[in-house]
């Protein structure tokens, strides 16, 4: 979606891999014991999906106005985008009552959601369908959010794992 709204924008485009990137890490930090790094070969395929993946595709075309959420995530001729699912089941996990964490400026509790803005806003677009695609934009703009880095720093500095989100005990 942002290549699309930005006209292939450069800046744009890594902005945006840097704050999915960084939430990609925190989520990872709540869900794993011992993540893996988001370094060499995988954040190097992290890089390319996001750029000219199958997700990308659909953002792409969700952006211009070729498709809409209104269509489901099987689209002829691409298959399944496993995004979408994605996007509800992680916002759905990471917005449960009983999950909290601390907020990094303010002294309160909040819903790891709360703290990946990308997602929330992708939620909004394709699960909620409450915002159009080019609101996308907003969220790299938005002054309150997080600079990626500190997201990175409080998601490798703090116990986060939830073993219990998982089902396990």
């Amino acid at each position: 979606m942002v290549a699309a709204l930005t006209n292939e924008s450069a800046t744009s485009k890594s902005v945006y891999f840097a704050h999915c990137t960084s939430e990609m890490i925190f989520i990872t930090h709540l869900l794993t014991e011992q993540p893996e790094k988001l370094a060499g070969p995988l954040l190097a395929d992290t890089y390319v999906t996001l750029l000219k993946g199958r997700n990308a595709w659909y953002g792409q075309m969700l952006a211009k106005g070729e498709l809409s959420p209104d269509m489901g995530d099987s689209i002829k001729g691409k298959g399944m985008i496993q995004g979408i699912s994605a996007v509800g089941a992680f916002f759905e996990l990471l917005s449960q009552p009983s999950l909290s964490v601390q907020h990094p400026e303010e002294n309160k509790q909040v819903a790891p959601a709360e703290l990946c803005p990308i997602l929330k806003r992708l939620y909004r677009i394709l699960i909620k369908r409450e915002l159009p695609a080019r609101d996308i934009l907003q969220a790299l703009r938005d002054e309150t959010m997080n600079d990626p880095r500190e997201r990175i720093e409080m998601a490798q500095s703090h116990a986060f794992y939830r073993p219990s989100l998982l089902g396990k005990p």
